[in-house]
């Protein structure tokens, strides 16, 4: 989609802060981080001061169960310091792979420092690690060996809280279209999928933790159009906020705690460009997004900013993540 076109849209949202015009001081500071599939690694760029990207990771494999990296959060944890949380969907009978990665255990090649990984079936494409838990969830958008029916949220756990969860899900939670999770500091696994933006809860310790759906919210695109929910990030410039992507628009919604407990506030549209792959505003205000071009198909050579484009040759960038450790 033509980047004047998307802003266009973008600046006459609900969304408020500086997305147009003159960038603020701190924009130059922030760094995002980006899964490449085309050479299976995670990079990280300065929008300020675009290059060729530093490389952080680089898969095992651009094949088999490591084709296509779908996924990559950091986060901070007490046993290994900051970690990367990364997913590849897999191909052909789309078992792919999850995996945590000790960012201080990465060699110069900067391959390795793998401390926990699973083979997940069903076209794994984003996964989250709970706070205080150690636990992973990971999101798979269909059924076993592809199948259209199906996808849902795994659960790995460890057997006591921080520790290294299991190989092995100890639960799964129906959910169609999984493609997008993350946490929330308010205590809320969120996860958006067909047509819903769901919310879980966290119950038990170690061994025993599980999730508990908790609320959600519907969204349609249009009659006769999919609504296929891709990605959920939170809008780091506004608290409890978060943006979720689906097939034809980019939404809007704040966690709410009310006299009855939590729930989601109400939508707005920020665009109605199609098939936003993921899409985030960092603190400074400045909005960052993927969305593939013309003959791109499911990834894009650009990482889109509203304060300008930018792209590198032969890349197949899916999504892009504000560069930070912190849960929002």
């Amino acid at each position: 989609m033509d980047r004047r076109a998307f802003l266009g849209v973008v600046a006459g949202s609900a969304i408020g802060g500086p997305l147009l015009g003159e960038l603020p001081a701190e924009a130059a500071a922030a760094t995002v981080i980006t899964t490449e599939q085309a050479s299976g690694r995670i990079l990280r760029f300065n929008p300020a001061a675009w290059n060729g990207g530093s490389v952080l990771w680089k898969a095992p494999s651009r094949t088999g169960t490591w084709t296509n990296l779908s996924d990559v959060k950091r986060r901070g944890t007490t046993r290994w310091g900051s970690v990367m949380l990364v997913t590849a969907s897999g191909a052909g009978d789309y078992l792919g792979r999850a995996a945590m990665i000790d960012e201080s255990a990465i060699g110069s090649g900067r391959t390795g420092g793998i401390v926990w990984q699973a083979t997940v079936d069903g076209n794994p494409h984003s996964i989250e690690r709970i706070e205080g838990r150690g636990a992973i969830v990971v999101a798979t958008s269909k059924g076993a060996t592809g199948s259209a029916s199906g996808g849902g949220l795994s659960l790995f756990v460890p057997a006591t809280n921080g520790g290294k969860p299991s190989s092995t899900r100890v639960g799964f939670y129906s959910f169609p279209g999984a493609h997008g999770v993350t946490w929330s500091r308010t205590g809320h696994l969120l996860a958006v999928g067909n047509g819903q933006l769901r919310a879980y809860t966290v119950t038990g310790n170690g061994s025993g933790t599980r999730l508990k759906f908790a609320f959600s919210t519907s969204f349609s695109d249009g009659s006769g159009r999919a609504k296929t929910g891709h990605d959920v990030l939170p809008d780091h410039a506004a608290a409890d906020t978060y943006l979720f992507t689906s097939s034809y628009y980019v939404r809007r919604v704040k966690l709410v705690a009310g006299p009855t407990g939590w729930h989601f506030g109400k939508l707005s549209t920020v665009s109605r460009a199609a098939h936003v792959k993921s899409y985030t505003r960092m603190p400074s205000g400045v909005t960052t997004w993927i969305v593939p071009g013309g003959g791109e198909g499911d990834w894009s050579r650009t990482v889109h900013f509203s304060s300008g484009n930018h792209s590198k040759s032969g890349a197949r960038f899916y999504r892009v993540r504000y560069n930070t450790t912190a849960y929002h």
